[in-house]
């Protein structure tokens, strides 16, 4: 592990190409403000670091091998807060959508540009979604159409328990925290927060929330 883990924040890199995986990981350690916590090239060799949970941020490309990464995104969003950044080759809708719905919080393509990693991180670490231009149309086309109106959003039921569920997470908690007040697993609460994204209409909790709060839905 490089730098100052106090302070730089720690990134996982996921990566099948080993040439492109080494100039992450070298952008990384240039980088005063990150820290290299670890690195794979295949999924099984992921599996056991996103276990661990030991990073800020998931550096994770789609295609690994034989496999896609998008059950890696989902289990690293359901069990950490770190968040989430895809960097690959894939543009399609199909993989921008499937990665957005796993729990990617931004999705970049690569341009063999690898020298400045830290500005895309720094989003994402704020909260941001850093998203390439030729990825933003997809989701445009996706989820503009479907956006719900004030009006829709109240007629969404929502069960007593995703109403309990958003209010914390109004309220500011992480998803550990969910899990500890109503005793159930953080996979659980992955779950709620997947079936609270399809029944608003939104891909992010600030979004859910901020649509819940409209429609009075939930009060804090």
């Amino acid at each position: 592990m490089e730098g100052d883990t106090t302070s730089a924040a720690r990134i996982v890199v996921i990566e099948d190409d080993a040439p492109t995986r080494a100039a992450f990981c070298a952008a990384i350690t240039r980088d005063p403000q990150l820290a290299l916590a670890g690195a794979a090239g295949d999924h099984d060799e992921a599996l056991p670091l996103i276990v661990a949970g030991e990073y800020d941020v998931l550096l994770v490309d789609i295609n690994l091998g034989t496999r896609k990464s998008f059950d890696l995104i989902e289990l690293s969003r359901a069990n950490h807060e770190a968040r989430i950044m895809v960097i690959s080759v894939l543009g399609d809708e199909d993989s921008v959508i499937s990665a957005i719905e796993a729990g990617a919080d931004g999705y970049i393509l690569k341009d063999g540009a690898f020298a400045d990693l830290g500005q895309p991180i720094a989003q994402v670490l704020a909260g941001e979604a850093p998203i390439s231009p030729g990825v933003a149309r997809h989701l445009l086309r996706r989820f503009q159409p479907s956006t719900m109106a004030g009006s829709d959003a109240e007629s969404v039921a929502l069960s007593r328990r995703e109403r309990q569920v958003l209010t914390e997470f109004a309220r500011g908690a992480s998803y550990k925290e969910v899990a500890r007040k109503f005793d159930i697993s953080l996979h659980t609460v992955g779950d709620y927060v997947k079936t609270l994204y399809r029944k608003l209409q939104v891909n992010s909790r600030g979004a859910a929330v901020n649509k819940a709060l409209k429609a009075g839905m939930i009060e804090l």
